[in-house]
This record gives C-alpha cells, structure tokens and sequence, in this order.
C-alpha cells in the first residue's frame, strides 16, 4: 500500500504520501496533552533510515539509459537558464516555463543520482517531459513553433505504440519476475499515459505558447513510455532462456488470489459499518493507533476496490499482492490493538521506539524474504514513508504536543505492520504463480 491516500497507490506502493493535518511547510507543533521533548525527536530522527532501492528484475541497458540521459540534458540545455521580460514579455509565461525547466533539472539530477538504473529511467522520463514542456514553450515564442508543429511527431509515436502493442506478449521465464517487468511495461503502455490531445489544449488557450509546451510535454512522456515499455520487454524476452506464455498463468492466479482475498476480507469482524477500522472495547481515540487502524482499513476497503481488472493481468497480481499485505498488516495492529495496545504517546521514547521498531521490520523483511521481487517492491516505499516522516518530525517545535504528531508518529505504526505482513503475502502470490 502506498501513502498516497488513494485506493490504487495505497496499493502500489510508488512513493511517499502527504502526512494527513499537515501541510509541507507549517512547522509543527501542538497546543494542550502531553507535551514531548521536541528537541529529544529531532535527534532521534536525524538518524539513518532504510533505503530500498527500486529496480527491475532485468537489467536496463547501459546504451538505452545513456541515450535518455543525453535526450533530457539536451532538451534542458534548449531552454535558457536566465529568461528575462525581454525574451518572453508574459510574466506569468514567463514563469511557468521556468519553474518547468527547474523541474527538469531536479528531475535530471535526481536521475543522476539514483540507486538503481530502474530509478534512473523513472527520473530520466520526468525531465524529458518538463523540459519538453519548456522546450516547446520557448520555441514557440522564440521560433513559432505550432500544435501542428507537433502533427507528424505524435503520428511516429502512434505507429510505434501500435506496433510495440502487436508484439507485445506476457511471456517470460520465472513467473513472478515476469509479473514485476510486465506490470512496468503495463503502466507504460496504458492509454492514460501515451494519449496526444490535438484538439483544444487541455489548460491553456489556442495560441498560448504555454498550449504548444502542453502539447509538446504529452508528445514526449508518449515517447518515452513507449520506447521504455519496448526496452523493457526485450530485456524480458533476453533474460529468459526458454519464453514461455504466461496469460493463463496470470489470469488463473489473479481469480484465485481475488476470491481467496474477499473471502478473508468478508470474515473480518466489524463493530461499527461506518468506522469498520473501530476494536470492541477498546478505546484508542486520539492516539496513533486509531490513526494507523484508519490508514492501514482504506486499502482494504471493498468500497474502493478497484485494482483487479482483466485488461492489466500484471497489475492486478501486484494488486493482490498489496491487498494481502495490507489484510495482514491490519490484522496483525487489530490484534496488538484488541490486547490493549494504543501507543499513546508519553514520552520522547514512545516515538524513538515506534521508529525503530519501524526500522527494524523494514531491514528483517527485506534480509529473510523468500520472494526478493515482490517484497523489495513493497518495502520501497514503505521504506520512503518512514524517510518522509523523518522529515516531517525534524521541524517539531522544542514543546510539541502528543495530539500535535500523533498521526506523524501512526506511520512508523503502518510502516512496520506492512513490512511485517510483506513477506507472507509475497510467497501467497508466488504460490499462485508457480503451483506445484
């Protein structure tokens, strides 16, 4: 599950979420309850955390990550650095194109300085598509560039997509690296991330140069989509000795995992159907625990259970994969929670000791998982949102309030509930894909 707070990512796992209560940039800090030594959690946090790199189970090539590489920069290096009013009069065109080149460069940089070439293909794709947004701004100021411009570009992006699609199969080798490589390709080749909108720009009015860079911008994430998903599966198809069809493999363990998954889901106990996350007996208002019970029910909940659909047989299996995790993870807190656990915090300790244990789970489940594909997978992000809420409680105030960081302080809770719950759910998944 993943912290973004939507059904579909909670799931996923691809990156850190927005900490609910708190903007990025109010400071925190707390009026009335306890008050912790703010000073004691800053330390406490400055410590180092786990980092899971992302990567695929096959390698990305050397030559195809250069060429992205110097595809970005080149775009980057289009678009001067110091446009001033006499280059582009529009303060608000202006502007916008520079903030997209600044996010270019960081995209660019964090692309340099990723972990794993899988992480440097993700980076390398977001700045090609905010350069290109800037590039195509600039020159539709600077030379006239039009939407039309554009025409015969999106055309070969089109026939490439179309013909990538019609040799595109789900074969592979060992099925649960070929659900990983697929499930990318999958994300890539979707039609929400490939589509060019020719007709009105979709924020901006015809004759914007801001429109063009739109424009622009969608050509390039196309592209880039399209020859990543094409790399991707001839690393694929080159890893594996023997390719095998693997559809009806897929398919059969997904309805599998998805009946076997309601049926577990159907027999957990409910006392209240609004607040179902709720323990009988147990009162665990306002503290981390409600928090964290809150959190770890929403991707389990069957009112947003979206993420099983046939078209994206790759998909949906990380999808079970993410529902069984989740299950386990509020299973297991429900349980601590019914013994009478409520994590309140007390002290500077309680919070140093929620981290940790935190922590701990994270590096226990990555060193002894069975299933290092699937679990890594997971424990990437879980793993980022323990770095993000590091962040978070690095800026508390001297005095804070328990009531002030109790749900900071409820994502150390789910973090170490999902890693805990990752490697079981892992080797559920592969059990379905490789069936004696």
């Amino acid at each position: 599950m993943t912290g973004r707070l939507t059904r579909r990512s909670a799931l996923a796992l691809l990156g850190a979420s927005a900490l609910a209560g708190c903007s990025a940039t109010t400071p925190l800090g707390g009026e009335n309850e306890t008050e912790l030594d703010g000073a004691a959690i800053r330390a406490a946090v400055a410590g180092a955390s786990p980092s899971i790199p992302e990567r695929l189970p096959v390698g990305i090539g050397a030559d195809h990550l250069a060429a992205t590489r110097e595809r970005a920069r080149s775009l980057i290096d289009t678009v001067p650095a110091d446009l001033g009013p006499e280059q582009v009069p529009n303060g608000a065109i202006r502007e916008r194109i520079g903030r997209k080149r600044e996010h270019a460069v960081d995209s660019f940089d964090r692309a340099t300085e990723g972990a794993t070439p899988f992480e440097q293909l993700e980076a390398f794709a977001d700045a090609r598509a905010e350069a290109r947004f800037a590039a195509g701004a600039w020159r539709a100021i600077d030379e006239g560039l039009t939407r039309e411009d554009l025409t015969d570009e999106a055309d070969a992006v089109r026939a490439d997509r179309r013909a990538f699609r019609e040799r595109w199969q789900y074969v592979g080798g060992d099925p649960v690296a070929a659900v990983r490589v697929h499930a990318a390709i999958e994300r890539r080749a979707d039609p929400g991330r490939t589509d060019m909108a020719f007709g009105e720009p979709r924020r901006y009015r015809l004759g914007n140069p801001l429109g063009v860079g739109e424009l622009a911008e969608e050509v390039e994430r196309a592209r880039v989509a399209v020859d990543d998903a094409a790399h991707c599966y001839d690393r694929l198809i080159q890893s594996a000795d023997e390719p095998t069809d693997l559809r009806t493999r897929f398919v059969d363990a997904r309805t599998a995992l998805r009946d076997a998954f309601e049926a577990e889901r159907e027999a957990l106990p409910s006392v209240d159907p609004e607040q179902p996350w709720r323990v009988e007996g147990v009162d665990v208002e306002d503290t981390p625990a409600e928090a964290a019970l809150e959190e770890l029910y929403e991707p389990i909940d069957p009112r947003h259970d979206d993420g099983w659909a046939e078209t994206t047989p790759a998909r949906s299996l990380l999808w079970a994969h993410g529902s069984f995790v989740g299950l386990g993870a509020f299973e297991s807190l429900r349980e601590r929670v019914a013994d009478g656990e409520t994590f309140a915090l007390e002290s500077a300790d309680d919070v140093v000791a929620l981290r940790t244990d935190a922590i701990d789970a994270v590096r226990t489940a990555a060193g002894e998982s069975s299933v290092p594909v699937l679990t890594r997978t997971m424990l990437t992000d879980v793993a980022g949102r323990i770095g993000h809420t590091d962040d978070r409680l690095s800026k508390v105030d001297d005095d804070v309030t328990a009531a002030r960081i109790r749900r900071e302080v409820s994502t150390y809770l789910v973090a170490a509930a999902r890693a805990r719950s990752t490697p079981a759910a892992s080797e559920r998944v592969a059990g379905a894909l490789r069936p004696e």
